[in-house]
């Protein structure tokens, strides 16, 4: 089912600033600034129009302990509270510095799928 959250509230649950590399290849957040949500599934993340693999993504909620990706379901949701922080842990080559696309699909009980996308740099 498509979202009707318009694009400029999507792009805003992006975390500016949160893109950096890590020892085993980059991190991303986004933060839920509109309502209490339900992740059923993670679609597409693509850096710079190369999509990750779902398998090579761990997804944790603020201080939980991350998952991967592909086990996030219907059957195998994860609550997505208000003011809630998710970040994406890739698996993946580390970022050259500069700036990066970020496009996120993800999948959501109460609104469907939601697209975000944005830019950010690494240092």
């Amino acid at each position: 089912m498509p979202t009707m959250i318009p694009t400029f509230l999507l792009k805003k649950l992006y975390v500016q600033g949160s893109f950096k590399n890590t020892a085993n290849g980059f991190q991303l957040a986004l933060q839920n600034t509109l309502a209490p949500g339900t992740l059923i599934g993670v679609g597409t993340i693509q850096i710079d129009g190369r999509e990750i693999a779902r398998d090579k993504i761990l997804i944790a909620v603020n201080d939980a302990a991350p998952i991967r990706a592909s086990e996030i379901s219907l059957d195998a949701p994860r609550l997505f509270p208000l003011n809630a922080t998710v970040t994406f842990r890739v698996e993946d080559q580390p970022l050259t510095p500069g700036a990066h696309r970020v496009q996120i699909a993800v999948n959501t009980k109460e609104a469907g799928e939601l697209k975000i996308d944005a830019e950010d740099s690494i240092e």
